[in-house]
């Protein structure tokens, strides 16, 4: 068990019943508050023993009473405690000592008295606890009152002077020891909290200079690893369009011999050998509509094609007549607002907008015609594009997953395709720098919306 010393146990209870607790996270806020604490009790007890003074020794002397003094101090204390403005109560202290200096200073010597220059803890105290304009205010005041007790001194019947010839040497011993004494203490309280701050900048110099270490290497290890997943990501794209490419010819020819062994053998084939041709000529047809998807999967972050101005109302003008048979066989409507001219590879676009087209009026209801809405603006320095329908919907905890690739959310019995499209859409729009997502309610329809940065 630690054994707390008497200052540190005289400190904590400083700390907790005297000191605002906002200064409780700053230690040079700490340390100033402990002095300005401490600068109380040090003039309550100033005051109490000048009140004892005066009452025991200098009974019939026209001194100031000090316990109004008193109570004041005791009350800047709990007004220190409540708000904890430095400022205020600052300057509230440096008040509080020139009208008690300012009661007693034509009642002992006026221009001569030694509570004129003691006076001067008042600007002090707003320069150490308020501010540099308030302690400049405060020297202004002091000047000021000074000129005053001079123009006093001129005017007098009897110079103030004489008075002074009633004090000892005992009394300038005094007076001047403690001026001497609160003069330095002073500069030593600026001198310490000079090197208090001079300690924070360094530990905190020392602290960033760690986290930015910390932080250099794990941008190190952050660039090694981004390097090794675009290797990676780059040998996987080369894989898949390989891949994709070398398997589209064997598949080509099994579709070939197929057809060729099915027309050789067409008298010769009963209803049974018939559906099994069917069933291989449909795998063969599904197996090269996923690689020709594939393929342009693994191109999308291949292609060369550079970004231009593309006009988007003509790109939707290509891709309304590459889908025409399609939107006949279905009746589908497609309505859009103008769209921009923004800087992208056009192709890219191309292939953005048929896939959305196509997944509209793919996942349409039985009973109603698809009905496709394209809508544009420009918000907070994105274009942001929606493509709206009113087909079947996702449900709510699917909607994450129609990004995936090779992704379906229905069987093929019911809707055809590979699973690749979206992803691909989302593959193009994050190469872009933009964003997509989806928007969904089932039997109401879907929204698919993508941003793309206005420097396009």
């Amino acid at each position: 068990m630690q054994i707390l010393s008497p200052l540190t146990k005289a400190l904590n209870f400083i700390d907790r019943w005297l000191i605002h607790e906002s200064c409780m996270d700053s230690p040079i806020l700490l340390r100033k508050g402990r002095v300005l604490v401490f600068l109380h009790l040090f003039l309550f007890l100033i005051s109490f023993s000048f009140h004892i003074s005066n009452t025991l020794f200098y009974p019939d002397a026209e001194n100031p009473s000090l316990i109004p003094a008193m109570l004041i101090i005791v009350g800047l204390s709990v007004l220190f405690k409540w708000k904890g403005n430095f400022t205020l109560s600052g300057n509230l202290l440096a008040l509080l000592f020139f009208l008690v200096q300012m009661q007693a200073v034509p009642t002992s010597c006026g221009i001569y008295s030694d509570n004129l220059i003691w006076m001067m803890a008042a600007p002090l105290l707003a320069l150490l606890f308020a501010n540099v304009r308030s302690g400049i205010a405060w020297l202004v005041v002091l000047l000021g009152y000074t000129g005053y007790m001079y123009y006093e001194e001129v005017n007098a019947a009897v110079s103030y002077r004489e008075q002074t010839k009633e004090l000892d040497a005992a009394y300038y011993l005094i007076t001047w020891s403690g001026l001497f004494i609160i003069v330095v203490g002073i500069v030593l309280i600026f001198a310490e909290g000079q090197n208090l701050i001079v300690k924070a900048l360094n530990e905190k110099k020392a602290e960033l200079e760690k986290k930015n270490e910390e932080i250099s290497r794990q941008a190190r290890w952050l660039r090694e690893a981004q390097a090794k997943l675009k290797a990676s990501n780059k040998e996987l794209e080369q894989f898949a369009y390989a891949a994709s490419h070398d398997l589209k010819e064997p598949l080509r020819m099994i579709g070939t011999y197929v057809q060729l062994i099915e027309r050789k053998l067409n008298d010769r084939l009963d209803e049974s050998s018939r559906q099994y041709m069917h069933f291989v000529t449909d795998g063969v047809t599904r197996m090269d509509r996923l690689l020709t998807d594939l393929l342009e999967y693994s191109r999308v972050g291949r292609k060369t094609d550079m970004a231009k101005d593309t006009n988007l109302n003509e790109t939707l003008f290509v891709v309304v007549n590459n889908l025409m048979s399609r939107m006949k066989e279905n009746d589908a409507e497609i309505c859009a607002n103008e769209l921009p001219v923004i800087k992208v590879p056009s192709m890219l676009m191309m292939q953005l907008f048929q896939n959305l087209i196509s997944n509209s009026i793919k996942f349409r209801k039985q009973d109603e015609k698809p009905v496709v809405e394209i809508q544009y603006e420009n918000r907070q320095g994105y274009h942001r594009f929606y493509f709206k329908d009113n087909g079947i919907g996702i449900p709510a905890d699917q909607k994450e997953r129609v990004f995936n690739i090779f992704e379906r959310l229905h069987g093929r019995q019911e809707y055809e395709g590979t699973g690749i499209g979206l992803a691909t859409c989302k593959k193009i729009i994050e190469n872009l720098g933009g964003e997509i997502w989806v928007e969904s309610e089932v039997g109401v329809g879907t929204t698919f919306a993508f941003s793309l940065p206005s420097d396009n």
